[in-house]
């Protein structure tokens, strides 16, 4: 492990955060490795627990961590090459229910009206009820479907092709809620991937096109048309939306120095192309996310995808407040109120 890729210590103060208990973070690990992790920061003290779920279950989270979210008063992982839904206590990471779901290799997943939507590279979207903890509906959606939203009482779920190179999909199916079906499919830019509702009002979409010629592109769906009414020419790697901001970065190979851009959604328009204000560098930004209760940027770092990752926490004016080390390519973020 380099220096470059490793800060020197833990910070000599830990954050003091009212607002939030703490943070977990999804360490995605290695592709049949089996070693992905989850990580639960303590903000009020600043102490790391380096895998939570192994220390509270005793048994590890399995193959590719893929997705975390919450939802009530629980905490879902989806795993993605061990064919699970890892349902947790938020308060605990006690496991409650793991769901198996043979050969489907899920990805994300998304809530509504206590139902959980899990998009799976099989082709399908499986559908949890959260009370039961039961799969009670399955759906077929397109070719290998990734990132999943809900947005004007519709789910949005983009039909990536990923395992199709280099003929990969491009379009975003769209079912009605109410009866779990399909209604309209959407012609959007190469390779969909990811999505994330504004306002209730419009779809954000990232796709990352075929990594040769057709460069990622950022797009906007409105909602109430299911029309992309908007292509910005932007190449996107990953984004989150809190308030009436967008934070995106991108990030290759040959890109040696991303930088986390600010949208402001009101507008369309880029306010910052640099967030960061202090100088702090991000090496391999692999998850963004924003506490909802302060508005404080998480970014996290992967660094050469084998060493232990790192998750900064920045102020709303870009200056960084604390860091922490994670687990191996930490990607998401949830925070624990």
């Amino acid at each position: 492990l380099s220096a470059s890729c490793h800060r020197p210590g833990p910070d000599p103060k830990p954050p003091i955060d009212t607002q939030a208990a703490g943070i977990y973070v999804l360490n995605e690990g290695l592709f049949q490795m089996n070693n992905s992790t989850l990580s639960y920061y303590d903000l009020s003290t600043g102490t790391l627990t380096e895998d939570i779920f192994l220390q509270t279950n005793q048994r590890g989270l399995g193959d590719v961590g893929n997705d975390l979210k919450s939802y009530g008063a629980k905490l879902y992982a989806v795993i993605n090459n061990s064919n699970r839904v890892e349902i947790m206590d938020l308060g605990t990471a006690k496991s409650l229910r793991s769901i198996s779901l043979p050969n489907k290799q899920p990805r994300c997943i998304c809530f509504h009206g206590g139902k959980a939507y899990v998009s799976c590279f099989d082709g399908d979207v499986v559908r949890i009820d959260t009370a039961s903890l039961e799969v009670d509906a399955t759906v077929h959606s397109g070719p290998n479907p990734d990132g999943i939203c809900v947005c004007n009482g519709k789910l949005y779920v983009a039909n990536s092709g990923g395992l199709n190179y280099p003929n990969y999909n491009n379009t975003v199916s769209v079912f009605d809620l109410n009866n779990f079906t399909l209604t309209k499919t959407i012609t959007v830019e190469t390779n969909p991937s990811l999505l994330n509702s504004y306002d209730n009002r419009y779809v954000y979409l990232v796709s990352h096109g075929d990594y040769a010629g057709t460069p990622s592109n950022f797009q906007k769906i409105d909602a109430s048309t299911d029309q992309v009414v908007k292509t910005f020419n932007i190449e996107v790697s990953n984004f989150t939306i809190s308030d009436h901001f967008a934070y995106f970065y991108n990030f290759d190979y040959v890109n040696t120095n991303p930088h986390i851009v600010v949208m402001d959604l009101q507008k369309d328009e880029i306010v910052k192309e640099n967030f960061i204000s202090d100088g702090t560098v991000i090496q391999a930004p692999y998850g963004i996310s924003v506490n909802p209760l302060n508005g404080d940027v998480y970014v996290s770092d992967a660094f050469d995808f084998t060493v232990t990752g790192e998750v900064f926490c920045f102020d709303q004016n870009g200056k960084k407040k604390f860091s922490f080390e994670s687990g191996l390519n930490p990607n998401k973020i949830v925070f624990k109120n």
